[in-house]
């Protein structure tokens, strides 16, 4: 644990304070699935009919998700999933699914990639999928992942309450083809109460729209929408939000945020093309910009910041670790030592 002060603060999200009950933790995940669910593979009756979503993503629930086969593998719907979870740097997975499937006449492919990567102030998420052919009720395709944090803080400096404003910075691109539902989203909790939307590119089979703390927007400054509903349509470049989030001084508080990213297509019969989609966010959500206020609403100078992950954050968002004396000492001795020896053969 690292105590900071000064000009020095740590991410916090939420909308009301809460004890804390956690510890620093980082979780990211990835899934690919493509296959038709065979009624009755699972036993008798109608095993194989019925779907949900994966239980590792019930942070996300209400999203755009792959509806997979509550019976398991015996379903026979293929699938390529992948989790990992740290406390410390940078976690990332990646899953990759290439599969044909269908009966005679009915030929269906599918290609899709998913990746999650998860840092304390550093998300990012992948998710691309393309299908080829007919679908029902039973047919399963779709590429999804996130990645997940939450971190134990407690801020210092002033009395009762305050806000504190973090800045995200979101660059990537959405990109959408045919009957495809594709979804980028960021999310926030603090403690165990209620996860929020704070902001989300969602392209539902050609129709898109925009959230932002507030509500819907019309465009997202800094993002351009550009070609068409034959040819696809891209959603790209980079914009930032904020968040106000009311916290207590001297009070720790676990916040959790999430950035989570999925690409669905359904049937191209009757298309020119396949359905697909690409949500490329893989650099982003990053914290990028930080403000602290107090009670009357003026930034708070000097104060202090306790992380529980030991990650370093300041006004302009994520810093670079600071060496230790020690290590600091050593590393001088060793470019002394490198360079007499340089001069020495020299």
């Amino acid at each position: 644990m690292r105590v900071l002060s000064g000009s020095t603060i740590i991410l916090a999200l939420g909308c009301a304070f809460t004890t804390a009950q956690a510890a620093p933790a980082l979780e990211s995940y990835s899934l690919t699935a493509a296959g038709i669910s065979r009624l009755g593979a699972a036993g008798p009756g109608f095993s194989c009919a019925t779907f949900g979503p994966d239980p590792r993503t019930a942070y996300f629930q209400g999203n755009f998700q792959v509806g997979l086969p509550t019976d398991g593998g015996a379903c026979g719907v293929g699938s390529d999933s992948r989790s990992a979870v740290a406390t410390s740097g940078v976690v990332n997975v990646a899953a990759a699914l290439a599969v044909s499937f269908g009966p005679p006449g009915d030929l269906r492919a599918f290609t899709g990639s998913a990746k999650g990567r998860a840092g304390f102030g550093d998300l990012g998420v992948r998710a691309a999928a393309s299908y080829s052919g007919s679908s029902d009720s039973f047919t399963v395709v779709g590429s999804q992942a996130y990645g997940l944090q939450t971190e134990t803080i407690t801020f210092g400096g002033a009395s009762g309450a305050g806000v504190f404003r973090p800045t995200f910075t979101v660059d990537g691109s959405l990109f959408n083809l045919g009957r495809t539902d594709s979804q980028l989203g960021f999310f926030y909790s603090v403690g165990n109460g209620p996860h929020f939307l704070a902001f989300r590119i969602q392209n539902s089979r050609g129709s898109v729209s925009y959230y932002m703390p507030g509500g819907y927007v019309a465009s997202l400054p800094g993002m351009a929408l550009t070609g068409d509903l034959v040819t696809g349509l891209t959603v790209s470049g980079s914009t930032t939000f904020s968040i106000d989030v009311p916290i207590v001084f001297g009070s720790a508080l676990d916040v959790t945020y999430g950035l989570w990213g999925a690409s669905l297509p359904s049937s191209s019969v009757g298309l020119l093309t396949g359905s697909g989609g690409d949500v490329s966010f893989l650099s982003s959500a990053r914290m990028t910009g930080i403000e602290v206020l107090g009670a009357t609403g003026q930034p708070v100078p000097g104060f202090s910041v306790i992380s529980g992950s030991g990650t370093l954050y300041g006004a302009a968002g994520v810093l670079p670790a600071v060496p230790e004396p020690g290590s600091t000492a050593m590393m001088i001795l060793g470019l002394a030592a490198l360079l007499v020896r340089r001069l020495y053969w020299h």
